[in-house]
Parts: C-alpha cells; structure tokens; sequence
C-alpha cells in the first residue's frame, strides 16, 4: 500500500512539473542548430572509350543557427521569435583539360515570428505546429576559374505553417526537431547594385523529413 501511495505521488509530481513547463505563463530560452555537410561526383559518358569519367566533384556545407524566446500565452500554446545566421559553402571542381572550379559562399541574416500548439502524452513528448513568418536578408559572393568574382544579395520572405517534434526529459529543458513544413516563398535577387538585373521567384514548398534541425530551450518563469 505504501509503494502504491509512493508511486501515485511521484506520478502526480512529474505531471505537474511537465504541464508547468507549457502552461500559461512560462517562457522559454533556446536555440537551433543546422548543420550538413555533402560531397558528390558527377560522371559523364565519353563516347571515344565508351566509359564513365569523372567530370565534377562538388563539396557542399550547410550552417546555422538561430537563438529563440517564446512565452505561452495559454496552457499548450506559445508565441515567439528567432533570429538567425546561415552560412553556406558550395566548391565545384570540373575535370577537363584546361582544369577549372567554381566557389559560391553565402552568408544570410534572418527573423521569424511563429505561433505554437502543443499536443503532447503525459505532458512530456509529442509535436506542436502552428504558422510562421520569416525574413532573411543574403549576400552571395561567386568565383570561377575563367571569371572574375561578383556579388549578389537577396531578400526573403516566407510565410507558412511547422511541425516539430518536442520533448521534455527534466524540468526546466526542453528538447525538439523539425520535422517538416509546408510555405511559401518571395525571393528577390540583385546582382551587384544593378537593379535591372533583379530576379523575383515565388514557389510552394513541402519539406518533409529531409533536413535536421535541433533545438535546445530552457523553461522558465513558472
């Protein structure tokens, strides 16, 4: 009777320290982290010998990281902001018999607002989604072997709704990973300060599963 009494209080405790953790009033301190790194080669068919041959080797690096606050402004649902740097480098090397390469560096600055609600078993680990809107501004710097660098920078905005998986394995920390999203996009590109050569894109995009993203956050306020 005593270790069922024990046990029913360690249970009621744990609850109510992971619902404390998301209820109305709590705020939370964190950041995400994106980190990816490819190398491929790209053959093409020679048609004197009949074989494969390698053409491009391509080296690829992915960085970011964005700090976060959010306060829940009721039980199970927050409001918050990020801000954010992405750093990208891609190098091509072609094979061919004069040799030559191609570099393009990125670096980016971003925003976002987001709304979330969570859904969650016992109040410890489940997924929460809602809309967000984010800006990024990105300067881009592109060398080649036969061409002088430029520059080019672009403005971003894209607004849509989240998936996230979270997790609450102790008090006062919280754990969660992107799981995938559904947006759209405006991009406006401007090579160098020549406005005629703006490009404006607009696309849909459904991103499920295929990148990483981590995110570590402290609770706190109640």
């Amino acid at each position: 009777m005593y270790k069922k009494l024990l046990l029913a209080f360690v249970s009621i405790i744990a609850i109510q320290t992971a619902k404390a953790q998301t209820e109305k009033g709590s705020q939370m301190l964190g950041a995400s982290f994106i980190i990816s790194t490819t190398s491929s080669d790209i053959k093409a068919l020679n048609p004197g010998n009949n074989t494969y041959e390698l053409r491009i080797h391509e080296k690829l690096s992915y960085y970011n990281i964005a700090p976060t606050y959010s306060y829940f402004i009721a039980d199970k649902l927050d409001i918050g902001v990020s801000v954010g740097y992405t750093h990208v480098s891609q190098k091509d090397d072609v094979v061919d018999v004069n040799g030559s390469d191609f570099s393009n560096k990125t670096n980016g600055f971003s925003g976002a607002v987001y709304l979330r609600k969570y859904f969650l078993y016992e109040n410890k680990i489940g997924i929460r989604t809602g809309p967000f809107f984010d800006y990024e501004h990105s300067n881009t710097t592109q060398s080649s072997y036969n061409d002088p660098e430029n520059d080019n920078h672009a403005n971003t905005y894209t607004g849509g709704v989240g998936l996230d998986f979270v997790y609450f394995p102790v008090k006062k920390l919280g754990l969660s990973a992107g799981i995938g999203n559904l947006n759209y996009s405006h991009r406006t590109a401007v090579a160098g300060s020549n406005d005629a050569s703006k490009i404006t894109s607009n696309s849909f995009n459904l991103n499920f599963a295929n990148s990483l993203t981590l995110s570590v956050n402290y609770v706190f306020g109640k």
